[in-house]
């Protein structure tokens, strides 16, 4: 991958100021003054049981921000084989076989040969067997799935369940590089000694001049490093040496783009005959300068051998941080304090079953779902390792459920979370290290079947693209959660997903199910980014989409909370992803640059996600996401363009530790969240803007406002949370009320010299804490352009 230059700076005409936001008390010029707003905090509190912004941990990578595990050989570390595990529509059907519609499928004849299937969905519902056959796809149609007829009829559109156990590729995740004919193999049935899993690797190279080598590569972003290696290290692996020669080679260097090859650790290793253990610490000392590849390579040279159970961590592991997950990866996390935070490991868990998802990592099979690979090649985040994260840094566990889960899963998923440690899932739960159901830990545990089920454009494999279908299965999956006798309604949140640019969809959904207790939409921001002409052609629309959104009753959120309202059995709305969302149109790369990263992007973004609060009551949101330093952005012609999305972090302990503005943000909002909304009303001017018909998102709302307001209670601590999203104009307010800031008030300020400005090579975006303790709610306090402040205050007693 490629690092875009980032030409981070002012366009022509962007404004400049670096007035700071407070109260002031200097002589004021005589002659007539500005209009002042006042705001009257409360006394209506309008929502209740208000919950901190969340975050998405989104997936693993082994090249960006997404290297979140401890052990950096994550892969594949237990070299284990493969389920797999995928959802078809059938757009042809006979009385014994299946044609999906899918013409791109990738899959070769005989993929699923010998899958267990199963019909969750039509007339011929819960009938299953096993796969006799399965061909390639013939566009325009896609695989065709034959077996043995069955007792009740098919129809066009049913979904068909397929399930399978692919052993074997024990080097997948890992590069291997063979010479003299070498060749690798997997081992089954001569495991080490207490090993988890049901593999090992076999490197077959004991003739003259063979050479077997696999190699873990991480950190392979051009240009950038995303993991500075300090401090001891530990490798550990199980190894068995299975011919004459006994040597293992090992090393581990980083090839760096500057100064060559920086060799971290390199030995020849004499093996012991039989199964062992072996275990090495070593120090490193990058400093924050290195960028390159990093490779672990094991190399057989004239030597057979068996490999197990390989893990790359620091030697030790602070108190502060039980987690699987690397130390920066969870003060970052604790430094944003989320609410909630939501596993969508990015697919690698798609196909995945609960057992395989509670089965430590070494022993954790890859699993795959997607119709457009044929191998998987990573195992997924562990869900124990998630909600032990989610203990860790504070915050209420979503868990998004593969596609497949069953309605025996489901039960057996409460049973895991809720059940005592004398059950078999919470047993399992025991042997992991938690003897406490973990619904003593968590106020509330969101569930979530599957992820943007309607997308199967992006998911193929893994969708249910029909909303009735859908909401009749989620009915179906949650329902059988009901039944078990560990479950409380007060301890979890199950969610249907939902598609936010289509409320008739989630008014499908919910028509069509039952048991489920919310609704979660995806509402990005910006998704077409065209006219870069100017900031006020990016700026003007993008700071309105907002309230378009979420404040105008025709507004795609007003509808869908309508949607929500309206169905059957009323549920609530959650939000399960939202960021910028600029990932199509015809903006140049410097254009993409200076808009989807900036403060004016922080500032979208966090305005979205309280407005979605205070006038639609969504108080369950997750930002998308935590890592992911950028993605491709489609454009119709001309150079390839990349996108600064989806990571609120530029790195966690690589070359700059670097948060964007949406971090600063969300970190500045939770700090003020507290469990009460109450109402701040604003009197005097109320400044607005018409904001045309952009064309960018097609965005237009006349009467945009550039003041947005968000108060909190919780006994006597106050805060109050200011927007100012003029481009150019500093708004000078004062305060009114039982609840006015008086006194001492901590203020933190969050703005830039530009509204361009981002914090993608250099931190132009930081917030800035003052003490006032003396602050007067009559004094004017000045909110400069493009701005976000925070008071925090006691109120008297």
């Amino acid at each position: 991958m490629l690092l875009p230059m980032l030409l981070i700076g002012c366009k022509a005409g962007a404004s400049k100021r670096t007035e700071a936001s407070g109260q002031t008390s200097e002589p004021q010029p005589s002659g007539p003054q500005p209009s002042i707003t006042t705001i009257t905090l409360g006394p209506e509190t309008i929502r209740t049981s208000v919950k901190r912004m969340g975050i998405n941990l989104s997936g693993q990578s082994f090249y960006d921000s997404g290297q979140m595990l401890r052990n950096l050989t994550f892969r594949n570390p237990g070299f284990e084989g493969e389920i797999w595990q995928s959802i078809l529509r059938c757009k042809s059907v006979t009385a014994n076989s299946c044609t999906d519609e899918n013409q791109y499928t990738q899959w070769p004849a005989g993929f699923l040969n010998g899958a267990h299937f199963e019909f969750i969905s039509g007339p011929a519902k819960g009938e299953s067997g096993t796969l006799l056959s399965s061909s390639a796809a013939t566009p325009p149609l896609g695989v065709t799935l034959s077996f043995n007829a069955l007792p009740k009829a098919l129809a066009a559109n049913d979904f068909i369940l397929v399930r399978m156990d692919k052993p074997g590729h024990a080097e997948a995740g890992w590069w291997p590089n063979l010479s003299g004919g070498a060749t690798l193999s997997t081992e089954t049935k001569d495991l080490a000694p207490g090993t988890l899993g049901r593999q090992a690797l076999s490197l077959n190279a004991s003739a003259p001049l063979q050479s077997a080598a696999v190699s873990s590569y991480f950190d392979s972003f051009q240009g950038h490093s995303f993991v500075q290696l300090h401090g001891v290290y530990r490798l550990q692996f199980h190894a068995k040496p299975t011919s004459a020669s006994h040597t293992l080679d090992v090393k581990l260097e980083r090839l760096d783009t500057s100064r060559g090859i920086e060799s971290l650790f390199s030995k020849s290793i004499p093996l012991v005959p039989g199964w062992h253990d072996y275990s090495f610490d070593f120090p490193t000392n990058e400093t924050g300068f290195s960028v390159g590849t990093v490779g672990l390579t094991f190399t057989a040279h004239e030597t057979s051998l068996l490999l197990d159970d390989v893990s790359l961590t620091p030697a030790t592991h602070p108190a502060n941080n039980p987690t699987a997950f690397r130390d920066e990866v969870v003060q970052t996390l604790r430094d944003l304090h989320p609410g909630v935070l939501r596993y969508m490991d990015n697919g690698t868990d798609f196909g995945s079953s609960l057992d395989n998802m509670l089965t430590p990592a070494f022993g954790r099979q890859r699993a795959g779902a997607s119709t457009q690979s044929t191998l998987a090649e990573d195992i997924p985040i562990g869900l124990h390792e998630f909600l032990v994260l989610c203990q860790a840094i504070g915050a209420e566990p979503w868990y998004a459920m593969a596609p497949g889960t069953s309605p025996a899963e489901s039960a057996a998923l409460v049973e895991y979370l809720a059940g005592p440690s004398t059950t078999p899932y919470g047993a399992k739960r025991a042997a992991l290290g938690q003897l406490k159901p973990w619904t003593e830990v968590f106020p509330t545990i969101h569930l979530e079947l599957g992820n943007e089920e309607w997308n199967s454009r992006s998911f193929a494999g893994s969708s249910i693209a029909d909303p009735t279908v859908y909401g009749q299965r989620a009915g179906q999956v949650f329902g059988a959660a009901r039944t078990s006798p560990y479950f409380r309604p007060g301890n979890f949140d199950l969610i249907l997903g939902a598609w936010s640019a289509v409320p008739w969809w989630t008014g499908q959904e919910l028509a069509s199910t039952s048991n489920v207790d919310s609704a979660a939409v995806a509402p990005y921001l910006f998704a077409e980014f065209n006219d870069g002409s100017s900031p006020e052609a990016i700026f003007g629309p993008m700071l309105a989409q907002p309230e378009q959104l979420d404040s105008r009753p025709d507004g795609a959120m007003a509808l869908q909370l309508k949607a929500a309202q309206s169905a059957p059995h009323p549920v609530h709305l959650a939000v399960y992803e939202v960021n910028m969302g600029s990932m199509t149109g015809t903006a140049s790369q410097s254009e993409i640059d200076e808009s989807v990263p900036s403060m004016g992007g922080g500032l979208a973004v966090a305005d979205h996600m309280l407005l979605m609060l205070r006038d639609l009551g969504v108080t369950t949101q997750a930002f998308f996401s935590l890592p992911e330093f950028q993605n491709d952005f489609t454009a119709p012609s001309g150079p390839k363009r990349t996108m600064p999305l989806w990571g609120a972090v530029v790195d966690m302990g690589g070359n700059t530790n670097l948060r964007r503005p949406q971090f600063l943000a969300l970190q500045m909002l939770n700090q003020a969240i507290l469990p009460n909304l109450i109402a701040a009303h604003l009197s005097g001017p109320n400044p607005t803007w018409n904001q045309p018909e952009s064309n960018n998102d097609k965005i237009k709302l006349p009467n945009a406002h550039e003041l947005q307001t968000f108060a909190f209670a919780d006994g006597p601590r106050r805060s109050l949370i200011l927007f100012n999203l003029s481009r150019t104009a500093s708004h000078p307010v004062v305060f009114n009320g039982a609840n006015a800031p008086s006194g001492a008030v901590e203020q933190t300020l969050l703005t830039s010299s530009r509204i361009t400005d981002s914090n993608e090579i250099l931190a132009k975006v930081k917030p800035v804490t003052t003490q006032n303790s003396h602050f007067n709610p009559a004094a004017p306090f000045q909110l400069p352009p493009f701005s976000m402040t925070v008071l925090t205050w006691t109120a008297p007693h």
